[in-house]
């Protein structure tokens, strides 16, 4: 009888988990292994997921597209960790990493990073090892809202999200479901907190994975993340703190700077952070631009 119970509450958990946005890591980390060469791979947090198109981009170079972006609060080490092995000779790699990881570089939210590891087990390579004590802290939280899920599952009151979910990411790995009426983000704020210590610490992550890409045989851009306006002036010493460190270097490339990515909040769905459909076609004849010699 344990048993039986045991099985159904798992076999419920993880119908209900792979529904789930973060089970797209599911779909990603396929199309990563399965796209023919040449490949035009989009590495960083939600910015990435809500901010590609995807189709505009592959219709203008010869690269076929890789959305990778998820979520930022899985940590910075593990969003680069993810392509890092995967890169192949003749790979461009896009980087656009949330200015929240140059405050800290662990998992903003480890419940997230559980979800995500739970949805696909060879995941857990990607973590690092000093992730270990915040995931042990936190670890409850999750497994909390793993029994929450199930329950509410089980007395049929669980709403999956309209937004969030698997299925509003096309073949490509970019969001489809950032349309209609927007949330107002003209009055949000926000406050970045960053400190010389966690910027170099970011500093020299990305360093490495610039270096390893490098040693495989890919090419790296960085682009600024898009943020709304009003966020960025708000923003705008620690941001500018963070970009005087990293663009000090022959090292990286970029191609843009953070007020060319400050964008009206018109361009945006329901995050500083996230574009709408306008927003990404926007950024994405952007990055067309900017790479249109490179590639």
């Amino acid at each position: 009888m344990l048993a039986a119970i045991t099985l159904y509450y798992i076999q419920t958990h993880d119908q209900l988990a792979q529904k789930q946005y973060l089970a797209a890591t599911i779909d990603k980390h396929a199309l990563l292994k399965q796209q023919k060469k040449p490949r035009i791979i989009f590495v960083g947090g939600s910015n990435v997921a809500f901010g590609i198109n995807s189709q505009l981009i592959a219709s203008k170079f010869k690269y076929r597209p890789v959305n990778m972006g998820l979520h930022a609060a899985l940590g910075l080490e593990y969003t680069l960790n993810e392509v890092e092995e995967a890169l192949r000779p003749g790979d461009v790699a896009v980087v656009s990493l949330e200015y929240e990881n140059f405050s800290s570089h662990l998992p903003d939210i480890p419940e997230r990073l559980f979800n995500t590891v739970d949805n696909r087990v060879q995941n857990v390579k990607f973590v690092p090892y000093y992730y270990a004590p915040v995931l042990l802290d936190k670890g409850q939280l999750y497994f909390g809202g793993v029994i929450r899920n199930v329950v509410s599952t089980l007395t049929k009151s669980y709403e999956l999200d309209s937004i969030y979910k698997r299925s509003n990411f096309n073949q490509a790995g970019d969001m489809t479901a950032n349309k209609g009426t927007p949330r107002d983000i003209s009055k949000i704020k926000r406050t970045l907190e960053v400190t010389d210590g966690s910027i170099q610490t970011a500093f020299k992550i990305i360093q490495n994975f610039d270096r390893v890409a490098k040693e495989n045989g890919a090419r790296v851009y960085f682009s600024y993340p898009p943020l709304a306006e009003n966020v960025y002036k708000d923003n705008a010493k620690a941001i500018d703190k963070i970009s005087s460190v990293i663009e000090n270097t022959s090292e990286l490339y970029f191609i843009d700077t953070p007020e060319e990515m400050a964008f009206q909040v018109k361009y945006f769905f329901d995050s500083e952070y996230h574009l709408n459909q306008s927003g990404s076609l926007l950024r994405a004849n952007h990055i067309v631009n900017r790479l249109s010699e490179e590639l």
